[in-house]
Parts: structure tokens; C-alpha cells; sequence
């Protein structure tokens, strides 16, 4: 007689699971955080151009995504063979 168990199938990624996805959320938004900052300080000193600009909108879309992507999203759902629940 077979005495392991088998672990519960999963089909969230590791880094999707908790804690990690709390803790990789937290980092994003951290580093969305820094781009806006050095963003607004390149704008100050008049340095960079356009991708300055380009930091200030894409750092918080970045963080943003990979929160909903970490939190948000129903792995579940791109099972196949599985509906989405409405």
C-alpha cells in the first residue's frame, strides 16, 4: 500500500500562490515607485526626453499589471474544459 500522498494540482504558478504573490506584489509597486521618482527627477533637471515621460505612465501600468496578475487573475479558468463563471 502507497502511504505518500499526492499534493492538491494547482494550476496557479508558484508566484502566484501566498505569500509569495504578496510579496513579489509588494516589490513591484516598489520599484514602480522608484521609476516615478527618478522619472520626476530627470523631468526636473531637464534630462532625458521623452522616456522620462514614458516612466511616469509605464512604471505604475507595469506594477499594476503584475498585481492583478499575482492577486487578481483566475488561473482556474484557462483550464481546459472549464467554463467561466459569470
Amino acid at each position: 500500500m502507497d502511504t505518500e500522498e499526492e499534493a492538491p494540482s494547482s494550476s496557479r504558478p508558484w508566484s502566484a500562490r501566498r505569500p509569495q504573490s504578496l510579496f513579489l506584489s509588494v516589490i513591484f509597486i516598489v520599484v514602480a515607485a522608484a521609476l516615478v521618482w527618478q522619472a520626476f527627477d530627470y523631468i526636473g533637471r531637464g534630462m532625458g526626453g521623452v522616456v522620462p515621460y514614458l516612466l511616469v505612465v509605464g512604471g505604475p501600468v507595469l506594477a499594476g499589471y503584475y498585481v492583478w496578475y499575482f492577486n487578481i487573475r483566475d488561473f482556474e479558468a484557462d483550464e481546459p474544459g472549464r467554463t467561466p463563471s459569470t
